[in-house]
């Protein structure tokens, strides 16, 4: 049977979300972040990391998210949550200022594109569900497949820290999906449409691909 955890801080915003029917149809692990143990994060195949935790109680629980990935599972790690630099293989996380009326101005570009065309995720996402608005820019580890980036934040070499989801499955046995965008707040919010698309996809695509029964 295959066990999602969901990692949260009780926020309105994450309780609406892990109460919604689209959510439990996947029969998530409720992990309540301040009373979390060691033992809420074992045997899980996929872990969400709810973007906005507080972030003194998430650095003492970094070790038992990075397990999950460590025995080959995977770890879903929404922004906003600090500058991740407790995420192995990550080499960079820059600031950026949300535009939050983008679709508002002139031509309704935001300058987010997707990528790694072909790649599996693009059978679960919509384009809709990466191109709303983000949080920071990241550098992924070597290897790592960029799925979401975007043109218009440059910042020295244009082919680093532009990056905003990617997917890393060589910095441990499992695989780590990152992004800068919150759609956990914005889903419980009820405001953000490509956010709802966002959380859906990526709860579709790690549930029928993440392998199940891990040791």
């Amino acid at each position: 049977m295959y066990r999602l955890g969901f990692l949260h801080g009780g926020s309105f915003s994450q309780l609406t979300t892990l109460a919604d029917p689209a959510v439990q149809v996947w029969r998530p692990r409720d992990i309540y972040l301040p009373d979390a143990t060691e033992g809420d994060f074992d045997g899980l195949d996929t872990l969400i990391v709810s973007d906005r935790l507080h972030p003194g109680l998430l650095t003492n629980v970094v070790p038992w998210i990075r397990a999950v990935a460590e025995r080959g599972g995977t770890v879903v790690v929404l922004g906003e949550n600090g500058t991740l630099d407790w995420l192995p293989g990550l080499r960079g996380f820059r600031p950026a200022e949300t535009n939050f009326w983008w679709w508002r101005t002139p031509g309704g570009d935001n300058g987010v594109r997707r990528s790694g065309d072909g790649h599996e995720a693009w059978d679960h996402l919509t384009e809709r569900a990466v191109r709303w608005h983000y949080h920071g820019l990241l550098e992924p580890p070597v290897g790592a497949t960029v799925l979401a980036y975007t043109d218009l934040e440059r910042d020295g070499d244009p082919a680093t820290q532009q990056v905003l989801l990617y997917e890393d499955r060589v910095s441990t046995p499992g695989r780590l999906i990152v992004t800068t965008m919150d759609p956990v707040y914005h889903h419980g919010s009820r405001f953000m449409p490509g956010a709802t698309q966002l959380l859906l996809g990526l709860l579709r695509w790690t549930g029928t691909t993440a392998p199940v029964h891990l040791n």
